[in-house]
């Protein structure tokens, strides 16, 4: 039997094998090839168009290049410059954004570094520091020396307050947490309040109190966190609306999205599924914007926003709902507190009652490709860092329901390919003697 080709080899073939791949759909939907340009497409690929075979040999071109480029550069290397080269270009681009750089250098052509210099009020020289570090990793080129323009990375820093706010997020907030990590672990080992973690160390407070005291920071969090959540067409509200079982509930069913923000994701819902009603829940200082969102989306007949507290016991309008629905607020909390935010909506629930979760369902080890691990792995140490928080598994939202009430058991999950990274976790209230049957 011949000997298995090298892997460096495998891999290489993979990586053509899927590139051409890609290329083929791309010719074929006449779609603008990726490139490093100012022109150049924002998604590689358009994602409202992607098929799943198309999104799947994407995948998998990223796990054969980052496995290659591995190997390429080797263990010793890697740890020796270990993110010498992200942390840097995270300081870096933090400067370049504080100092507006992306917004003074044309869209097409290119800016002298004399005259980049004069727009922004930095010296020649730091500033072509740093605009160096970034060209090395594409955000902007330097076409002819001394001068500068934009690529399709920078571009997109130009022209979006919420791509600026995902640079900013990292260096300001994540960078000094993630910092602090070994003295929280060393100093509140099992901790699960949300003051004794590795962002209270760096910043002195509960990452929620730090942001009432600086609503600046909230502001730009919540970009960041627009910019997040929108990142893939499949996870967005209206992918949602789509993939859960929604049709199915009688007319009339009322849906209460507890800690639903303005309502973005009960509008896209309500605007799919015209026989239910929504009940969106969260602060009160919320309340207009949220009566704005819904008339402008054309549901404010069939949705209303109502200031409630989730800690608190659900109101009387509210109880015995069809659906209570939870989007990204349970992986903010350690268990103790989740079981606190989800005992009153059980208490509320009747026997046609659900719960339902829009949240990560961490995979279980090497199941996925390690690119898409790695992602979710380093949201759920982010949750640590900053929350005392975690992603949980299969296992952990069972565990957590079932701490709440026995009865409460996971009856569906809606993961790929109707979401890409969220799941939506469906539990209700199953009585024991169903159980044995």
């Amino acid at each position: 039997m011949a000997p298995n080709p090298p892997l460096m080899s495998q891999l290489a073939k993979e990586i053509s094998l899927h590139t051409e791949t890609i290329t083929k759909y791309i010719e074929h939907g006449k779609w603008p090839h990726p490139s490093f340009d100012a022109d150049g497409p924002p998604h590689p690929i358009p994602e409202a168009e992607a098929e799943d075979k198309l999104s799947a040999a994407r995948d998998a071109l990223i796990e054969a290049t980052k496995a290659l480029h591995a190997l390429a550069v080797g263990p010793t290397e890697t740890t020796r410059f270990f993110c010498t080269n992200e942390i840097n270009l995270v300081g870096a681009m933090q400067v370049l954004c504080k100092f507006n750089v992306p917004q003074h250098v044309p869209i097409q052509g290119d800016i002298s570094l004399r005259g980049l210099s004069g727009k922004t009020d930095m010296g020649e020289a730091l500033l072509s520091r740093f605009l160096r570090m970034a060209a090395a990793n594409y955000y902007f080129s330097e076409p002819r020396p001394g001068f500068f323009a934009h690529t399709a990375w920078s571009r997109l820093l130009a022209s979006d307050e919420k791509m600026r706010a995902c640079i900013w997020c990292r260096h300001a907030e994540m960078v000094p947490a993630v910092a602090k990590l070994p003295d929280a672990v060393e100093r509140f080992p099992e901790s699960a309040e949300p003051q004794e973690t590795a962002f209270g160390l760096a910043f002195g407070d509960t990452f929620f109190g730090y942001k009432e005291k600086n609503p600046e920071h909230m502001v730009k969090f919540g970009l960041f966190v627009d910019a997040f959540a929108g990142g893939n067409a499949v996870d967005s509200a209206e992918s949602i609306a789509r993939a859960y079982a929604w049709g199915q509930l009688p007319r009339g069913s009322l849906v209460v999205d507890v800690g639903g923000g303005i309502g973005h994701i009960s509008a896209a819902i309500a605007r799919q599924h015209a026989h239910l009603e929504f009940n969106i829940q969260d602060f009160g200082d919320l309340a207009g914007e949220s009566s704005a969102l819904l008339e402008q989306k054309g549901v404010s007949d069939r949705a209303r926003f109502s200031p409630h507290n989730f800690f608190d016991p659900q109101p009387e309008a509210a109880r015995g709902a069809a659906v209570y629905f939870l989007r990204n607020i349970l992986h903010n909390w350690s268990d103790p507190y989740c079981h606190r935010i989800l005992k009153p909506i059980v208490e509320a629930m009747d026997h046609g009652s659900r719960i339902v979760i829009c949240d990560i369902v961490l995979p279980e080890p090497n199941t996925i490709p390690k690119t898409q691990e790695a992602q979710v792995r380093a949201l759920d140490l982010i949750m640590l860092s900053m929350f005392n928080a975690k992603e949980r598994s299969h296992e952990d939202w069972q565990e957590l329901f079932t701490s709440v009430d026995p009865r409460l058991k996971i009856t569906a999950v809606v993961g790929r390919p109707e979401l890409r990274r969220d799941c939506l976790i469906e539990a209700r209230l199953v009585q024991p003697a169903l159980l044995s049957k």
